[in-house]
């Protein structure tokens, strides 16, 4: 058998080895065998001190070790690979060169170890202020910088996994390279052994893994979706669904539908807080499970929407909801408010999943759910005569944003149909907030672009940054409402490779000026922070407060409300978003 320490030399020949290891037979196989590989190494140094650079959001020191974790894997996958590649063009142009002395190659391996853990000790340091400054930027209380020296222990058995994983994928190319070589030149071994192995991993996660761990998601929200929160009960009035004379039952609406048509202001609540007798407002919605395709599901939401009297209230929001079928409570209620109910709301539900695991698996759905759903209801609404027409509006949020896009070619096409658009936190995959972006002034910031001077169309960025909510009169107004902190808004696929233009433009009042973008970092940077954005206090990342009474009288104004009011309902609307489990939920 050959021993530890002759492996251990072979290795460090190969520029894959640490200096030295216990001689422990066992041990020793175990640690050659996992023995990382140099310019692995600096990648994935890099990628770890990258990783604790300032975040969008602020993050517990558990959730920020399995994010460098992950980032340090990544890095260390691109250092091997672009240290293989230097090593195959040196080994044939000077093969002197990757034969250094012993003494040189623990001077290098020295050197990194040095330099590694000094630059980590720095941005660890470092990271606790930035976090400690965010929470600060957002009004949140600091747990203080001694829990991140842990990032460091846990951020570290991640990496041994992946590197692990990464080790056993690589033996068994190894040996089936050995095992072709029987009969094949060693070149077209290694090329055969690679194929297989990697093509059998990419089908164990593309027609294995990942359609069953949808399988279990789906079956596992479907079953959530079953469920009743509690203090949930079936409406009294017949003007939710849900409650007397509905088309609909209780049951069938889902678990964030029954949320939804069980919640709000009740006519009492409305009447003290306005002073005059209210309405009852209309909330209509429809689960998923009521029919089998979206078009069936919008015919049916259309006839309990004219079932619960909407198409006689003053103002009628078609909503496009997010993945579970949630519908912000904060936005309805501020409607509401605003209209002393005299209102209707209609949605529905068109998957049991996340908006997340959506956004991931099934873009389309979302699109095709909130076309079918407008078009249902503006076929309903330009039968009745144009006298008798509520004030048309749609709504969305976060995919749901991006869902109630999809009913509207252009800017016109939506002005010819509808009588205004409320469109908050959405994602970049947004078709018209995309174009108008591209379209934008010269010299406005692409984060909020201002376009056509702004007559017609807004972009707002909250109560942090105020800006002037007036359009033109006679013109259906379009009101984008997105958070500088925003993840949700900011992310796309691009930001692997490309430098977006808003990390060089002025950042926003709860956005860290040093926050930066850097290769494959940033991307899994914001990536990690989407599963945060709902958990800070409303006002900031993906949690939209009472400014959403303030883009509610932008987009869709009562023609009698009193500005006296208008700060009590902003503070009603806030407190009550603070509670709510956002749009994630």
């Amino acid at each position: 058998m050959v021993p530890v320490t002759q492996l251990l030399d072979r290795s460090v020949r190969r520029g894959r080895s640490l200096p030295s290891v216990r001689r422990i037979p066992v041990l020793g196989r175990f640690l050659t065998w996992l023995t990382p590989d140099y310019g692995g190494l600096i990648g994935a140094a890099c990628f770890f001190c990258w990783s604790l650079t300032p975040s969008l959001l602020p993050r517990t020191w558990i959730y920020q070790a399995m994010v460098s974790g992950l980032t340090a894997t990544i890095g260390y996958a691109l250092g091997s690979l672009i240290g293989w590649v230097v090593r195959l063009v040196l080994r044939r142009a000077r093969p002197g060169l990757l034969e250094p002395s012993r003494r040189v190659r623990l001077a290098a391996w020295w050197a990194l170890g040095g330099t590694a853990s000094g630059a980590a000790a720095w941005y660890l340091t470092s990271t606790a202020g930035w976090q400690t400054e965010l929470r600060t930027l957002m009004g949140m209380a600091s747990p203080g910088p001694n829990h991140y020296l842990f990032i460091l222990l846990v951020a570290g058995a991640i990496f041994v996994v992946f590197l692990a994983v990464g080790r056993l994928i690589r033996g068994a190319s190894r040996r089936l390279r050995r095992f072709f070589g029987r009969w094949v030149p060693p070149q077209v071994a290694l090329v055969a052994s690679v194929l297989c192995v990697g093509g059998l991993t990419f089908w164990s996660w593309t027609g294995l893994l990942y359609p069953s761990l949808l399988g279990v998601a789906n079956d596992a929200f479907a079953a959530v979706n079953m469920e009743t929160e509690a203090g949930n009960n079936a409406p009294s009035s017949a003007t939710h669904s849900g409650g007397p004379g509905s088309l609909v039952t209780w049951d069938s609406l889902g678990r964030k539908g029954r949320e939804f048509v069980s919640s709000g202001p009740t006519v009492q609540e409305l009447t003290a807080f306005n002073g005059e007798v209210a309405l009852d407002p209309v909330r209509a919605y429809v689960g998923m499970d009521s029919a089998e395709t979206p078009a069936g599901l919008a015919s049916l939401a259309v006839r309990e929407l004219e079932r619960a009297g909407g198409f006689d209230r003053e103002v009628l929001v078609v909503v496009t909801t997010t993945g579970t079928g949630w519908v912000d409570g904060a936005a309805a209620d501020a409607l509401e408010y605003l209209y002393n109910g005299d209102s209707a709301i209609v949605a529905m539900q068109y998957s049991y999943l996340p908006s997340w695991i959506s956004f991931v698996a099934d873009q389309e759905q979302v699109r095709v759910a909130g076309e079918a759903l407008f078009d249902a209801v503006h076929d309903a609404w330009l039968e009745r005569p144009a006298a008798e027409r509520p004030r048309l509006v749609v709504y969305g949020e976060s995919l749901g944003a991006m869902g109630s896009a999809a009913a509207f070619e252009s800017v016109d096409d939506l002005q010819s149909k509808a009588d205004g658009a409320l469109w908050v936190g959405s994602p970049s995959r947004h078709d018209l907030r995309g174009s108008l972006t591209a379209e934008r002034d010269s010299g406005s910031p692409s984060r909020l672009p201002v376009y056509e001077g702004g007559a017609e169309v807004k972009f707002w960025g909250g109560w942090q940054e105020p800006l002037d909510l007036e359009f033109d009169p006679g013109v259906p107004p379009v009101l984008f409402l997105q958070h500088a902190s925003d993840p949700v808004t900011l992310w796309s696929w691009e930001l692997m490779f490309n430098r977006p233009e808003w990390i060089d433009e002025e950042h926003g009042p709860d956005v860290l000026p040093t926050l930066d973008w850097y290769p494959f970092v940033t991307f899994w940077q914001l990536t990690a922070d989407m599963a945060l954005s709902a958990t800070v206090p409303a006002g900031h990342g993906h949690n939209y407060g009472g400014e959403l009474v303030d883009a509610w009288l932008a987009v869709a104004p009562p023609d009698d409300w009193p500005a006296s009011r208008t700060d009590d309902l902003r503070e009603r609307v806030h407190s009550f978003q603070d509670q709510q489990t956002g749009p994630f939920g």
